[in-house]
């Protein structure tokens, strides 16, 4: 009798041992649970940060990138990428938050940082052409978001990233070209139109099955460039008439602009 009543005990205490190791576990994955939706959660306020940031400096460039006077759109590349240098900060914000888990904790919450990531990629290359006649590789944008110091990258930029943010500049350039168009300029259009034919070419020749993401966005392109294609058709034709008559010359760039509308649809750029 003795031995039972001093076993009770024990095994009273064992249990509560047990039930006590339960509580901490799973209070351990609780917390963990917290913390990652904590920190999802704070990723994805600095993604969308970065990608108001980010049409915020292609609103900036599309105003001054067709502006009469060279030194007026020099001052607006200027001025761009001093913004530009003002949403690579918040990369910086990125790379902290993440460097409290392993290294690879990256790869885990890219799809919360990819939005602003392809925006940022999209302003970037929009201001590197107006500043170069070129595309921006992906060696430059990841050189862009690494640290100045110790040349460590800040978010990892892949193919992936690059390829949708690239595709996204389109629709900007053909904004650009059309803008250009209204103001007079004639030789814009014809040059984005080729730059755009041969980005479109380059990646028609993507597999749908390795990126089908970039499908879509294949589609949006091919818009773009049929809109500055007709564009650039009429201004050609329009060109060998009216060569040595500019105010007429404008008004047919006017009606083309506006042909080229109506055929698009009626649907206005986002």
């Amino acid at each position: 009798m003795a031995e039972v009543i001093m076993s009770e005990p024990a095994e009273a205490s064992s249990s509560m041992s047990r039930r006590d190791h339960l509580l901490q576990t799973f209070e351990a994955y609780r917390a963990e649970l917290d913390a990652d939706n904590e920190r999802r959660e704070r990723l994805i306020i600095i993604s969308r940060t970065i990608t108001q940031l980010s049409k915020k400096l292609i609103f900036h460039l599309h105003r001054g990138a067709t502006a009469p006077n060279p030194g007026l759109r020099d001052k607006n590349i200027k001025e761009a990428k001093g913004k530009e240098r003002e949403i690579a900060t918040h990369f910086v914000k990125v790379r902290d938050e993440l460097r409290v888990e392993r290294a690879e904790s990256y790869w885990r919450w890219s799809r919360q940082v990819s939005p602003g990531l392809e925006e940022y990629i999209e302003g970037l290359s929009f201001l590197h052409y107006l500043d170069k006649r070129e595309l921006v590789t992906l060696d430059e944008v990841q050189k862009t978001l690494s640290d100045a110091e110790t040349g460590e990258p800040l978010v990892m930029v892949t193919p992936e990233d690059y390829v949708l943010g690239m595709s996204d500049l389109t629709g900007e350039l053909m904004r650009y070209a059309t803008n250009a168009l209204s103001t007079g300029d004639h030789e814009t259009p014809l040059e984005v139109c080729d730059f755009v034919r041969s980005v479109k070419t380059r990646f028609d020749g993507i597999s749908p099955s390795m990126l089908f993401k970039l499908a879509k966005k294949q589609e949006e392109t091919t818009r773009s460039l049929e809109k500055i294609e007709k564009v650039c058709y009429a201004l050609r034709l329009r060109l060998v008439e009216y060569a040595d008559r500019p105010e007429i010359l404008k008004q047919m760039a006017k009606r083309a602009l506006e042909d080229a509308s109506q055929n698009d649809g009626g649907k206005k750029d986002d």
